[in-house]
């Protein structure tokens, strides 16, 4: 009896310890996409704090991000051509370039969110260094942004310290 009630408390902790280090797959085989991206996904602006395992929909229109937390929802984003809509509740859908002024910075290019998940240049490739995995961006304009961006094969890291701003990806 003990053995069992100690097998049973071994196997509860490993799929707590699983779903919280981000390891659980919350979406179906069958709902996944060709150009889906599994990837630990960080978020900081001074709005809102998100970090966990989620996957990044590249798909022709739209981009979606989706954060995960134990294997639940937390922040959905859509970047549409000239909108971005959340599925968290967060807001329904704004200009990307209200979206920035609420989020981001109304500093920010209106297509800034969606080049970083795609990971290509920002504001018009400005201050743009090639490297052999990637590129690396920094771009400064006193006051308004202190921006250093960087692409190296699958790691991308945006940080923004005047803005106080951090998105950072690492693809699976």
């Amino acid at each position: 009896m003990q053995f069992f009630t100690k097998l049973i408390a071994v196997g509860a902790v490993a799929t707590l310890a699983g779903g919280c280090m981000g390891i659980s797959n919350p979406l179906p085989h069958s709902e996944r996409s060709d150009a889906q991206n599994s990837a630990f996904i960080t978020m900081k602006t001074p709005v809102f704090r998100y970090a966990d395992q989620g996957f990044i929909h590249k798909e022709l229109g739209a981009t979606k991000i989706e954060i995960y937390a134990s294997g639940n929802p937390v922040m959905k984003l859509t970047i549409k051509s000239s909108q971005i809509c959340s599925g968290s509740g967060l807001f329904s859908c704004l200009s990307k370039g209200e979206f920035n002024k609420r989020y981001l910075s109304m500093y920010y290019p209106d297509d800034t969110l969606e080049s970083i998940f795609l990971a290509k240049p920002v504001f018009a490739s400005v201050g743009l260094e090639q490297t052999s995995k990637g590129f690396i961006q920094k771009i400064k304009k006193p006051l308004e942004y202190n921006i250093r961006y960087s692409v190296s094969g699958k790691n991308i890291l945006f940080r923004d310290t005047i803005n106080n701003i951090v998105i950072k990806v690492r693809e699976n």
